[in-house]
């Protein structure tokens, strides 16, 4: 049962498109919920649907998988974005729901085929940092500086203080986390907080900056991060303590606080070492986070010449014309990625077969040669991985 209730065609296509691959293997019948203006474009992939199936499905292909619902059947939660990427549970030993099992599979695969081969995913996974941070334009660490003093100035701050950005948070969810994060903040006397999300004034070093920040001056002013939802910062050098769910919480990149106690006793720590001019984050820490964005940017998006790249927009529907009337099924990447995954029971689609054990080496021969526009020399670049920097207030926060 393919399940689509969304207004985007490139939502509604992708899920269709995944769910037609798996009924091929399978060898079932694909039945469609979908909006009235999608049913002729549900029965193009051979779509059945009026009503509910009159039995139960073998597998749930959805553009909106819900983390809590508990489900006895696979389920795979198509994303947006990229190419093609989407993430599978497969309760072969019970019911089981995306918020128990994703994480720890996810982090699972992580281990097995992703560290290991950290130096020869490395290349690849730098440009896909760098083309992550595009929208942070800082260079070195001067400029950092001289935007972070002019930011607390801006907004009142002391600069001397360490600045905690608190932002990814859903009303409704992770209550008792966010609420004592607020709390921490407004008993706090040795820190600067901007909530990005809404929440009160509890004392004057505490501001509300929702939508008033660029990514420049966000980045450069924030020190350490209290985050509700997936977070690249530690990629990138910042710490992070991941107080909500994240499908890719066990990778390694960040702090995972699962009470109250943990939210205090992480931000204890970053503001006692901020103080001594350190941070929380080690290096391995950061080697981890840039792996896992490389993971989910590049490793885990398949490129198909059935569908357009999410970035086609407004063209995206002729796109998928073209692509349908002049190529072939026959050896398309989406069709084998769809079996890997399913016949292995792994979380996620990948672009290739990471049980290869050349694999890491040969995948990544090309990301050993720069294009034009990517050299940038590390001792200028502030965002640069694998080197230390100048001793600052943000040094080994920022690598």
């Amino acid at each position: 049962m393919a399940e689509a209730f969304d207004q985007d065609i490139r939502v509604v296509v992708r899920t269709l498109m995944v769910a037609k691959a798996v009924c091929e293997l399978l060898s079932a019948r694909l039945f469609a919920l979908v909006e009235p203006e999608w049913r002729k474009l549900a029965e193009v992939f051979g779509a059945e649907g009026d009503g509910r199936p009159r039995v139960p499905p073998a597998a749930l292909v959805t553009s909106r998988a819900d983390p809590y619902v508990t489900r006895d059947i696979p389920v795979v939660h198509v994303h947006g974005t990229g190419s093609l990427k989407a993430y599978a549970i497969f309760p072969d030993q019970g019911p089981c729901s995306f918020r128990e099992e994703l994480p720890a599979r996810v982090g699972a695969f992580f281990e097995r085929h992703v560290w290991p081969y950290r130096d020869a995913i490395r290349p690849g996974a730098e440009r896909t940092a760098w083309r992550a941070k595009s929208g942070y334009q800082i260079r070195t660490q001067t400029e950092r500086r001289q935007l972070r003093d002019h930011g607390c100035a801006r907004l009142g701050l002391d600069p001397r203080r360490p600045t905690i950005a608190v932002f990814g948070h859903t009303p409704g969810e992770d209550t008792e986390l966010f609420q004592s994060t607020v709390d921490f903040a407004s008993s706090d006397p040795s820190a600067n907080w901007l909530f990005l999300d809404p929440v009160g004034y509890p004392h004057s070093r505490v501001r509300c900056v929702t939508g008033a920040l660029s990514t420049n001056l966000l980045w450069s002013m924030a020190d350490v991060c209290v985050t509700f939802s997936d977070s690249d910062l530690p990629a990138f050098g910042i710490p992070v303590v991941q107080a909500g769910w994240s499908v890719g919480s066990t990778c390694g990149g960040a702090h995972i606080a699962r009470d109250p106690s943990d939210i205090r006793l992480w931000l204890d720590e970053a503001i006692a070492k901020h103080e001594k001019g350190e941070s929380i984050l080690e290096p391995e820490q950061r080697d981890r986070a840039r792996l896992w964005l490389w993971l989910r940017r590049c490793g885990a998006d398949v490129p198909t010449q059935l569908l357009p790249h999410w970035e086609y927009g407004v063209d995206y529907a002729r796109a998928l014309a073209v692509n349908l009337w002049h190529v072939e099924r026959d050896g398309d990447p989406l069709y084998s990625a769809v079996a890997r995954m399913w016949t292995r029971r792994e979380p996620m689609l990948t672009r290739f077969d990471f049980h290869d054990p050349a694999g890491p080496f040969i995948r990544n021969t090309f990301d050993r040669f720069p294009r034009f526009g990517d050299v940038v020399s590390p001792d200028e670049d502030p965002m640069s991985t694998f080197h230390e920097p100048e001793e600052s207030s943000f040094t080994r926060s920022t690598p």
